[in-house]
């Protein structure tokens, strides 16, 4: 008997699906033109991308610099040069000296280098190394975060490298991040590389055909190009961060392959309760409007939500976040529009042959029940105290390293260490006073360094008291604890026409908290005129403030987002809220394994070895919170929206949830296997951020699917029984979610 399938005239879905089904060869030839369009786009994108994009508009340390730069002509080092001598040799030698002095002669006529500090000729003891074999020349270059690849990289070009007997490599805050750039481009590389293969295996298992997941890769394929050619166009507007095209290709195929995997998966079921249509063309078009009006509405809401969690990364003003936004909102929009569009006109031109090319006896995605994903969710509900209890004891005890969490940031060491600029650091690390060339800088804009210099004296031995304050230089002297120990440095460059400024070194690294102590403490000393502080100390401090002054704004907005779009995808007021809440605790156990792992060390030698720092970094938990949320909301909304259909069906509410899991625990489990794969793909990254973002990732990936969907979840639902369903009494809830046959 023939089936009809009943749709509202006024469901976007169903109308789509009847004209994408109408047109197929017309929707994939125009999906095929905007592909290449994008393609010939996106060429060239890495030149436009910088690594940076974390400070604040209007933030203290960036006038500070400014004001360092222009009005001073002084401050930390942008560039720190570091010659070394050869075997046996020293930095005293003529031929070393004769080098020297005209390497730092080149480096004063290159433009944009306001001034240069050298070990030669002059010889200051504090730019000469402990073993003697090595030297300073710092340079400060009037040049930004956007701009140092036009300003800072070919300065780099023309100074490092052989130098007579002098062998010189380059490190500071801008060589560290052009490194780092150069370090993404070449990782993303090697991430296509290795998840590529990787993935099309898992698909090809997964799909049990070559053909099918063929079609998977295609979508993740064309949604990564026009994320890529949308970031290519935004770059030609604003700044964008190099890391935004990493984690926009991660994220880009591991949401297409699972909208397909949803999507495919459904038609197959679809197709089987078809198979007695006389017409198997009539059949194969209404099984792809029955997917497309079920798991399309679920792929919709899917991507809704995660585009929700990401766009909290725009109420952060900070470019690197906002770069993640746009890149990732892009590829799931995209994502989620394929795999309802030109997915399902692949699948109606393919008709049987989708399946050609299988690697085994393809094995029904569902199975009545009984199956062993229905039974483990029965096993579950009958006891569901007990597992909440036992699992909820776990995540507990998986958060608790995220509450020592010591946030700073990352340094030159989530560099490779064969990289040069890392050897270059750990140079300047082990033979010089590193606190030194890295002092909180304190500018006094408007200060006469003569006519105010009892005020300046008296400012000075204010901040000398402070804790973690090794010694305060500037145009009065030297001080120590709070008393001056020496005069000033002829030519100290601590005062000008402008005004002053005061270099105050601290023994503690600027990357750490207590660095941030230090410039919390400096800002609330009392000074003659209104101050500006600066240095990396002051632009973390100004980021941890940056983010802390928005972080309830984004996760309040990433709450409502989640309980709207649940609530109309469930018709539900506690699933919604139920789902939030399994979210947080899954995320706070991915924190707190975070911490362990890098944070702390542990298992680090499975991951390639890379070197503890002892500090959080302070983007990363915001960057993994809104990112992940979205995809464990991902398998949220296909378990949810198909108990809800089952409920809808007539199912009670313990069956609901067992057929649920049975028909859905197989596709999000082998969906997180290829989200795995590609974020172990990323966490194999030279460059420490990308890597802690890949375990970060993959780890919320594997609880959500396994500890929080498959067990958790049902044994939770169990317990609320049918207040599950409880929604205001405003209007009678729909008998279902999803087209109904008749």
């Amino acid at each position: 008997m023939k089936r009809n399938l009943r749709l509202l005239p006024a469901d976007p879905l169903g109308a789509l699906a009847g004209l994408v089904l109408r047109f197929p060869v017309r929707t994939l030839v125009l999906t095929g033109c905007a592909l290449l369009v994008a393609a010939v786009t996106a060429v060239g994108v890495n030149e436009n991308l910088y690594h940076g994009g974390t400070t604040a508009p209007g933030a203290e340390w960036a006038r500070a610099e400014h004001t360092l730069s222009t009005a001073f002509r002084s401050g930390s080092p942008t560039v720190t040069l570091v010659a070394t001598a050869g075997p046996g040799g020293s930095v005293d030698d003529p031929a070393s000296v004769a080098a020297g002095t005209r390497l730092a002669e080149r480096a004063r006529r290159l433009p944009k280098v306001v001034e240069v500090r050298s070990y030669w000729p002059g010889r200051p003891a504090a730019l000469r190394g402990r073993d003697g074999r090595s030297a300073l020349v710092l340079l400060r270059v009037a040049s930004g975060e956007a701009t140092a690849h036009r300003d800072v990289e070919p300065l780099l070009r023309e100074l490092t490298g052989r130098h007579g007997p002098l062998a010189v490599g380059a490190t500071g805050a801008t060589p560290v991040g052009l490194a780092i750039e150069r370090q993404s481009r070449l990782d993303l590389r090697r991430t296509e590389l290795l998840a590529a293969p990787l993935t099309a295996a898992v698909l090809v298992l997964v799909f049990g055909g070559v053909v099918a997941a063929g079609l998977a890769l295609l979508v993740g394929l064309c949604a990564v190009v026009g994320a890529v050619a949308f970031l290519t166009g935004l770059s030609q507007l604003t700044t964008v961060s190099v890391i935004a095209l990493n984690l926009t290709t991660a994220l880009g195929f591991a949401l297409a392959v699972d909208f397909s995997l949803f999507m495919m998966a459904r038609y197959r079921e679809e197709r089987a309760r078809y198979r007695d249509e006389p017409d198997p063309g009539e059949a194969a078009h209404q099984a792809l409007v029955a997917t497309v009006c079920s798991t399309g509405r679920t792929v919709v809401c899917s991507a809704l939500t995660v585009i929700g969690s990401l766009a909290a990364l725009l109420v952060f003003p900070l470019d690197m976040l906002r770069s993640v936004a746009y890149g990732g909102i892009t590829v799931v929009a995209l994502s989620a529009l394929l795999a309802v569009t030109a997915l399902p006109a692949a699948l109606v031109l393919l008709g049987p042959r989708v399946d050609a090319l299988s690697v085994r006896r393809r094995r029904p995605w569902t199975t009545p029940d009984g199956g062993r994903w229905y039974r483990l969710a029965h096993t579950v509900m009958r006891r569901p105290v007990p597992v909440v209890l036992v699992l909820g004891a776990l995540l507990t005890a998986l958060v608790l390293p995220f509450t020592d969490a010591r946030f700073g940031t990352f340094d030159d060491r989530a560099l490779p260490a064969g990289s040069a600029t890392r050897r270059a650091t750990d140079t300047v690390r082990r033979d010089f006073d590193h606190h030194a060339l890295n002092p909180v800088q304190v500018a006094l804009p408007g200060l006469d360094a003569r006519a105010g210099a009892a005020a300046l004296d008296g400012y000075a031995r204010r901040l000398a008291r402070l804790e973690h304050v090794a010694r305060v230089e500037t145009a009065t002297g030297t001080y120590r604890e709070g008393r001056r120990v020496a005069p000033p440095v002829p030519g100290h460059g601590y005062a000008s026409g402008a005004g002053a400024w005061a270099a105050v070194v601290t023994d503690v690294g600027p990357e750490t908290a207590e660095g941030v102590s230090v410039v919390r403490a400096v800002r609330a000393v009392s000074s003659p005129v209104p101050a500006l502080v600066g240095g990396t100390q002051a632009w973390l401090a100004d980021l941890a403030d940056a983010i802390r002054a928005r972080l309830v704004p984004a996760l309040s907005l990433i709450a409502v987002v989640t309980l709207l779009l649940l609530g109309w995808c469930t018709r539900s007021v506690v699933l919604p809220l139920k789902a939030l809440v399994l979210n947080v605790l899954s995320l706070s156990a991915t924190f707190g394994v975070m911490v362990l792992v890098f944070q702390e060390g542990h298992l680090s030698g499975w991951l390639g070895g890379f070197t503890v720092t002892g500090v959080t970094d302070t983007v990363v938990p915001v960057l993994v919170l809104c990112v992940a949320f979205g995809l464990s909301m991902d398998y949220e909304v296909l378990l949810l929206s198909r108990t809800v259909e089952e409920h809808g069906a007539g199912a009670p509410t313990r069956r609901a949830v067992a057929r649920a899991v049975q028909h859905t625990a197989g596709l999000f489990t082998a969906s997180a296997l290829v989200v795995v794969v590609v974020m172990a793909a990323l966490a194999a990254s030279g460059l420490l951020l990308l890597k802690v973002v890949g375990v970060g990732l993959a780890v919320a990936v594997f609880v959500d699917a396994t500890v929080i969907r498959l067990l958790l979840a049902p044994a939770l639902m169990a317990l609320l029984g049918r207040a599950n369903w409880w929604v205001p009494a405003l209007r009678p809830a729909p008998q279902s979610l999803v087209p109904v046959k008749r």
